[in-house]
């Protein structure tokens, strides 16, 4: 139990013991005239716990002298950093799993109760554990749109796709990957292995965001930072903007087809999303984002698409596609 504050005359009776060779109880009451002997008894049994006295040993009957307050102070004071931490920490677990079960309970038939239009989970796991959760109570459709910059497309595992594997056979599932993740083995496997469950996947050149969208009543956006997490919203409208955007995505997007090449399935549309990026001034760095690339994979291609126009700069670039009116096409 947390250490509070000593009871009303605990200290002065400490005090008083000071100037005597030792006392009683009987003496404390006697000698500070408390009206009560049981009153007496409790604030020299606070003294004990405190271990602020102890029992004498020099004499028969039962008798207390005072002891040095600064053991007694370290020892109370480390005591009651440990409660404090112990307290904090069960305070967070508490905090977490409210939080989950709030967004359980907007997620459900009693949310429509609520006004709130989304709530924020602040750490990884427990934003794999709901769209777990998310996943396994649809009954209908579930749509995820999954950029390389957002909890990495590396290691297709518990985490990456929470339960999309594990659907009721009932439930339709769309999945957006972006063109890059189609060089990888690992991907290609898990792309087969998502589409034998009857799920169908796409890739395009470039996404909004980490999304996922479940019956089209919650919406689920990863945060991309050090903590993970989530914003999940419940507000109908929102939803259906989110949806509107996957389903802009994915008119354009390319199935997912392994018995084709895929540098000839997503070359021309990484190469149209880098030119419509340049012409818009937009840097390096943000192109690579937007790609799901290294910056020097980016700049590599950067630089393909400037020697297919016979550019030697970015300004002489944007000209010749001025001139030659490919960004009406674009």
């Amino acid at each position: 139990m947390f250490f509070s504050r000593p009871g009303v005359g605990v200290l002065e009776v400490y005090e008083w013991s000071l100037g005597r060779d030792g006392f009683s109880v009987e003496e404390v009451a006697k000698g500070l005239g408390f009206d009560s002997l049981d009153e007496t008894e409790e604030i020299v049994a606070e003294l004990v716990d405190l271990r602020l006295v102890e029992r004498s040993r020099d004499r028969n009957d039962v008798r207390y002298v005072p002891v040095d307050p600064g053991p007694a102070s370290s020892r109370l004071l480390t005591r009651s950093e440990l409660d404090l931490l112990e307290g904090k920490t069960a305070m967070g677990r508490l905090q977490s799993d409210l939080a989950r079960i709030s967004v359980l309970f907007q997620s459900s038939k009693f949310g429509s109760r609520s006004s709130n239009s989304f709530d924020i989970v602040k750490s990884r796991e427990s934003a794999a554990l709901l769209l777990s959760e998310a996943a396994a109570n649809s009954s209908r459709e579930v749509l995820c749109m999954k950029p390389g910059s957002a909890w990495s497309t590396e290691g297709f595992g518990e985490g990456q796709d929470p339960g999309l594997t594990t659907l009721d056979p009932g439930v339709y599932l769309r999945v957006l990957y972006q063109h890059t993740v189609r060089f990888d083995s690992t991907f290609r496997g898990h792309a087969a292995k998502l589409t034998e469950s009857g799920a169908e996947v796409r890739t395009a050149g470039a996404l909004i965001g980490s999304l996922f969208i479940f019956d089209r009543s919650t919406a689920y956006v990863l945060l991309d930072d050090e903590e993970g997490g989530a914003v999940v919203v419940h507000e109908s409208s929102l939803v259906n903007f989110f949806f509107s955007c996957f389903e802009h995505v994915w008119a354009t997007a390319k199935e997912v087809d392994n018995r084709r090449p895929e540098a000839e399935v997503v070359g021309r549309d990484m190469k149209q999303e880098i030119v419509r990026m340049l012409i818009s001034g937009v840097k390096d760095e943000a192109i690579a984002r937007r790609l799901g690339v290294s910056v020097r994979t980016c700049r590599k291609h950067i630089g393909e698409v400037m020697r297919m126009f016979g550019a030697t700069s970015r300004f002489q670039f944007g000209y010749l596609v001025k001139e030659a009116n490919l960004d009406e096409d674009l």
